[in-house]
């Protein structure tokens, strides 16, 4: 039974690895073959004030994927206006201080098909909770819906992205670590 598993585990990582190189990816997206190095560590720092004539924009990873080994794929990448900015791995977090305006928000999860984007007006002074997650078979919002991206005959996996309201924002980081990340 364990061999067929591992086999099975296998056979899907080289079906993944094979979609990841045929999927294109959205303009609010960054270059699809820039990675990170993720590393995560407590934080016992207070969230920054967005800087002066800025937002602050917060990432955020929940890590609720249900799937056995899912904690060593790969980590998860937002990108801001069609560059990346920062990536996370499971129960972590980064924030980003940012012009007002309007911008457009991408993240990429685990799986090649998993894309969410979405775009809105960052205002001076605000705080942003951004959260990107695989959503399951469980409920979802109508702008989780909205914000996934399936390509073109692939399946679709239930992963989207979401402004989350500032009390549940602030209540989620405190007991998740924050994301350290460098492009490899």
């Amino acid at each position: 039974m364990k061999l067929r598993l591992f086999a099975l585990l296998l056979c899907l990582s080289f079906a993944a690895t094979a979609i990841a190189k045929e999927i294109e990816l959205p303009d609010s997206c960054g270059d699809p073959k820039t990675k990170f190095d993720v590393t995560t560590h407590k934080s016992t720092d207070a969230l920054p004030a967005p800087d002066a004539g800025k937002a602050l924009i917060v990432f955020i990873e929940p890590f609720d994927v249900p799937c056995l080994g899912c904690s060593k794929l790969s980590e998860q990448r937002f990108a801001m206006d069609g560059q990346w900015v920062g990536a996370t791995k499971k129960f972590s977090y980064f924030t980003l201080q940012v012009e007002p305006g309007q911008h457009r928000f991408c993240a990429t999860g685990r799986m090649p098909t998993e894309i969410a984007i979405r775009s809105f007006d960052v205002k001076v002074g605000e705080t942003y909770f951004l959260q990107a997650r695989y959503i399951g078979s469980g409920p979802r919002t109508q702008e989780e819906n909205d914000s996934q991206v399936i390509p073109a005959g692939k399946r679709a996996i239930y992963y989207g992205m979401s402004l989350l309201e500032e009390e549940k924002g602030r209540y989620l980081i405190k007991s998740y670590e924050v994301a350290d990340f460098k492009k490899k």
